[in-house]
């Protein structure tokens, strides 16, 4: 189900093999031809996933999406001069300004209202180490007896004062109280609460919350991005009309919002790195938020861009390694993985940091310590040897002895 019309149209295999640059020759993949032949053909090293863009197929522009080898080609409807603008005018991303700091300085903090802790749930997610945290105000109900109490209560509001018109899906009668009715809050709730089982039921308000979401009060904002979060694990992309607001919650100053508009970006950058290629610097600073579950998320996210764009986190080594002692070991997972994801990019970056991933050695999360035994081998790490001979023999974990063993014939190979 894609709700949004705009999203490009893939070329299928038996054409995409016609394409050519626009000199009529084949596109180059990997390495630029004049960088060809400066590569040893004796080298093992695997090309970069990068090509030609655009390329031509009979007489159509197209761009392609380099990734893991490949690439997937999509036709260009409106004849776009550079990649970016490609993402932009088929509504894969959307432009966004420069930010130069998290909170504006025009924000008040008095006219913030803080979360209160004592009513947050946080629950783990094991797709991509996100956490997603839920105001739960229904406490001796379930969600079920919650949902339908509101549904009731919205439904009545809808016939009494005639908002919508009888063709209209229940979800969309809802949605439209959105906005100037003190209801609004209740309704992007009770929408929140269905698109926890039914997210393409909800996915039809989509347009309207995001519409109107500005307009709404902290606690509405709050249930808001929870129901944003919860779309974007089955329909990714029908929230790219709402990247600027899942970017503004990231790095606004909730808590509560911050960490579910991270936990949404997540899911939506897994699935489409590029969208968060403009968001690496903000996520560096997010490392150093009180928050643990706000930290994690960053974290998180970091190592979902680095899934494509190895390089531009790279560049940060040092921060994402420094949370290697992070007192979360999620946040210490979060920050391995996205290491080793990024790290074949720049091995000399990643020897830098060789204290803080020796340190990961001992770590009391295998997770961090099979990363850390990955990072030292494929840098070829300086370590000493007994560190990971006695994860080799001691560790009770199966896969971190084998990935030490491979470590250590690596750094002496």
């Amino acid at each position: 189900m894609r709700p949004r019309g705009e999203f490009p149209i893939e070329v299928c295999e038996e054409c995409d093999q016609r394409a050519v640059n626009e000199n009529g020759g084949k596109p180059w993949v990997g390495y630029p031809p004049e960088k060809q032949a400066e590569i040893d053909e004796s080298s093992t090293v695997e090309p970069p996933d990068v090509g030609e863009n655009p390329v031509f197929i009979d007489g159509h522009k197209c761009w392609r999406r380099y990734r893991f080898g490949g690439w997937i080609t999509f036709v260009d409807h409106y004849d776009c001069d550079t990649l970016n603008e490609f993402y932009i005018r088929h509504g894969l991303i959307r432009p966004r300004e420069s930010r130069g700091q998290l909170i504006s300085d025009e924000q008040s903090e008095s006219s913030i209202q803080q979360p209160d802790p004592d009513l947050l749930i946080v629950q783990q997610e094991e797709d991509h180490g996100h956490d997603n945290i839920v105001q739960n105000s229904w406490s001796d109900h379930s969600v079920e007896e919650e949902r339908e109490a509101l549904r009731g209560l919205l439904l009545e509001s809808t016939q009494t004062n005639s908002v919508t018109g009888s063709i209209s899906s229940e979800p969309q009668q809802i949605a439209n109280i959105i906005g100037e009715s003190p209801l609004s809050s209740l309704a992007i709730r009770y929408l929140a609460l269905v698109a926890i089982d039914e997210p393409e039921t909800a996915v039809e308000a989509l347009p309207i919350v995001a519409s109107s979401y500005d307009s709404i009060e902290t606690t509405g904002q709050q249930w808001g991005m929870y129901y944003f979060l919860c779309i974007s694990r089955s329909y990714p992309d029908a929230l790219f009309p709402a990247l600027n607001i899942l970017v503004d919650g990231a790095i606004g100053d909730n808590t509560r919002i911050q960490s579910n508009a991270l936990a949404a970006l997540g899911e939506i950058v897994s699935s489409y790195p590029h969208v968060g290629c403009g968001l690496v610097d903000e996520m560096i600073e997010l490392l150093e938020h009180e928050s643990s579950t706000v930290r994690k998320n960053a974290a998180g996210l970091l190592g979902d861009i680095a899934q494509e764009y190895q390089h531009l986190v790279v560049d940060h080594a040092a921060p994402i390694a420094a949370c290697l002692t992070d007192e979360d070991p999620h946040v210490r997972q979060n920050a391995s993985t996205a290491l080793v994801r990024c790290g074949e990019a720049d091995p000399e970056a990643i020897r830098r940091e060789s204290k803080m991933i020796e340190h990961a050695l001992t770590d009391d999360q295998p997770a961090v310590r099979r990363s850390a035994c990955v990072l030292i081998g494929n840098a070829k790490m300086s370590v000493p040897d007994e560190d990971l001979e006695r994860l080799a023999e001691d560790d009770p974990d199966t896969q971190i002895k084998n990935m030490a063993q491979w470590a250590l014939k690596q750094i002496k190979s």
